[in-house]
């Protein structure tokens, strides 16, 4: 048996290398023909592809045709000198081809079309007749497309897929889809629709996907989707809607998935949707859950109410879900919640994800009654709560959370954590990051498989140690990989010892730089004094007068360059201690030798010559001290 299967699929594998083979060949002789047909120094418009298919039959429509970067004429060109050969698909793309003539695709017949931001704006009549009973797949997505003819898909009877979307569409009347019965999927988000007239989609019966989102929207009349019986998914993201008929989906039987994101509205109210399993109502302008009438859906499985204005949680405020025992998330982000009543969730106590990030909760009890909200929910596996203003966790705030596994306690301002806190839980990520814990009782984390642990972030908080009783750091490095935090840890990431001898090196550093700093201060200033004092008492010059002035050699002597004259003999030369030349009259008129010790500079004023007397020792003694210093 196995070896028959063997060879089965040999056979198989070699037919599908010949097929290959031989489409392959197929290609290169259509690749031939759009070379033929390119005007001379003309780019070659269009690409003959293989797209192999891994069935038992192998079709010639396994090829396909592919055309960019060129303009209507070559593009039209290369697609009719094809002698009638069926195609898988054409796709053109990036292209010049605002009207799409009427023989456009006469020769190649394909059973997908694309023509994708080629700037399509118009058509001509009877564009899509002659390929109507063959197309299934049609996408004229990101053109500019701004009206479609009511008959303009009048043949194409066995259309499946169309796909509208990023276009400049306004209005949409009947009977532009009567036609298309055998829809499944209509695609119309991006467009700039305002209207739709009622009955559109009547003869739409088997269209199972419908989005409108990103358009310009401002209401749903009753009537607005009549037709729609088996639809199962509705985007009306984006729009401007405030105003809703809700009987408009009293035939939605089949709906799974709703979509009202980003819309205006203030009030909700829907009933009876008994196969709806994902509702969408965040970026809306809802205030009240009380506002938000959600009953009979028994197959909801998530919710979504995020960044609304909803300011508390009371204790009716999910009562009509209470059926839904298939509902596994709500997500009420970024709203502005304070207070949550005790009772508000047991409706729904069977979550398993409840997202309250981003809001203004203080604690984790009610304000009324102070018992902790999240009793009800024993289910929770996942329990977001980053980004609001929690000061404290109690012992009972999380206790029922038998389950939880994922808990983001990340960005609040988180001072105490009872040691009971996390009693019970087996936690695979726990994030307390970004808080103002400054202390952590030992034990807290006992409860916690340290092998099934896969992150855990303290970091950046308000950390304080004693050396020798501190556990946290040795823990933290006793999970490994799992303490994932970015930040910092402060003195969790020291040593024990290593904190003081770090304070104890920086004040001792500190002191060191101060006293180096003052002793340099001290050094200019003394400087500064000392200088000041060498100032005051270095001679000044004085002005010479007539009192002062002595002619010490007349004017009609003069004497010969000396270097001219050689070494006198010793003889002859005068001895040291020779009588001064000149004696100064002191004031009995008497002249009086120099005192030994004084020094005599001449100082030269125009002709004539000046003797100061300058008293040495005194100004040896001042430069000398100087230097010294």
């Amino acid at each position: 048996m196995r070896k028959l299967s063997r060879i089965t699929l040999i056979v198989l594998f070699t037919i599908i290398i010949l097929a290959s083979y031989s489409f392959s060949e197929t290609c290169s002789d259509i690749d031939q023909v759009f070379a033929n047909a390119a005007n001379k120094d003309e780019r070659i418009a269009c690409f003959c592809y293989f797209e192999p298919s891994f069935s038992n039959e192998q079709k010639k429509d396994d090829i396909w045709i592919g055309c960019t970067q060129q303009k209507l004429p070559a593009v039209f060109r290369a697609l009719n000198s094809i002698n009638e050969t069926m195609i898988s698909k054409v796709v053109i793309w990036n292209s010049l081809i605002n009207i799409l003539p009427s023989d456009m695709f006469v020769k190649v017949q394909p059973e997908e079309l694309t023509i994708e931001s080629s700037m399509l704006s118009l058509f001509r009549s009877g564009t899509f007749d002659k390929i109507g009973k063959r197309l299934k797949k049609l996408n004229l997505r990101s053109n500019i497309i701004k009206s479609l003819d009511p008959n303009l898909f009048k043949q194409v009877t066995t259309l499946e897929e169309l796909d509208l979307s990023k276009n400049k569409i306004v209005n949409l009347t009947k009977p532009t889809f009567d036609s298309l019965t055998e829809l499944k999927s209509l695609l119309l988000h991006g467009n700039q629709i305002v209207n739709i007239e009622d009955g559109l989609f009547e003869n739409l019966q088997k269209l199972t996907v419908l989005n409108l989102a990103n358009n310009k929207m401002r209401q749903i009349k009753k009537d607005t989707f009549k037709g729609l019986d088996n639809l199962e998914v509705l985007n009306l993201e984006g729009n401007t809607i405030t105003t809703v008929d809700w009987s408009a989906f009293d035939h939605m039987k089949k709906l799974r998935s709703l979509n009202f994101g980003k819309n205006g509205l203030s009030k909700v109210e829907i009933r009876g949707f008994k196969s709806l399993q994902q509702l969408y109502l965040n970026n809306n302008q809802i205030e009240s859950l009380k506002d938000v009438i959600l009953e009979d859906l028994p197959e909801l499985t998530m919710l979504s109410i995020d960044r609304n204005g909803v300011t508390s949680i009371g204790s009716d405020a999910f009562k009509g879900l209470s059926t839904s025992t298939h509902l596994k998330s709500v997500s009420l982000v970024t709203n502005a919640i304070e207070n949550i009543d005790s009772q508000a969730f047991v409706p729904i106590k069977g979550i398993t994800a409840l997202s309250l990030q981003n809001n203004m909760l203080t604690n984790l009890s009610s304000n009324v009654n102070n018992m902790p909200f999240l009793t009800p929910l024993s289910r929770l596996t996942s329990l977001h709560l980053t980004g609001n203003a929690i000061q404290i966790i109690n012992a009972d705030d999380l206790s029922s959370l038998v389950n939880l596994e994922i808990l983001l306690l990340d960005h609040n301002r988180i001072e105490q954590i009872a040691r009971e806190a996390f009693h019970g839980m087996k936690l695979k990520k726990l994030f307390l990051n970004d808080n103002s814990i400054y202390f952590l009782p030992e034990g807290i984390f006992d409860d916690f498989d340290i092998e099934r642990l896969e992150s855990l972030d303290l970091s950046r908080n308000q950390w304080e140690c004693v050396c020798g009783k501190e556990w946290l750091g040795p823990w933290l490095l006793s999970i490994g990989t799992a303490n994932v935090g970015a930040g910092n840890l402060g003195c969790l990431e020291k040593e024990c010892g290593e904190s003081e001898r770090r304070t104890h090196s920086i004040w001792v550093n500190g002191a060191a730089v101060s006293l180096t700093v003052v002793t340099i201060c001290c050094i200019i200033a003394i400087a500064y004094l000392m200088l000041q004092e060498f100032r005051h008492h270095w001679p000044r010059l004085q002005k010479p007068t007539a009192s002062d002035k002595e002619k010490l050699i007349p004017e009609s002597l003069s004497f010969p360059n000396p270097v001219a004259f050689p070494d006198l003999p010793e003889s002859e030369q005068v001895a040291n201690n020779s009588p001064p030349l000149i004696k100064k009259p002191n004031s009995s008129g008497k002249h009086v030798k120099n005192r030994p010790g004084q020094i005599k500079i001449k100082s030269v004023f125009s002709k004539s010559s000046v003797v100061k007397t300058l008293y040495a020792p005194q100004q040896v003694f001042t430069l000398v001290l100087f230097f010294l210093n």
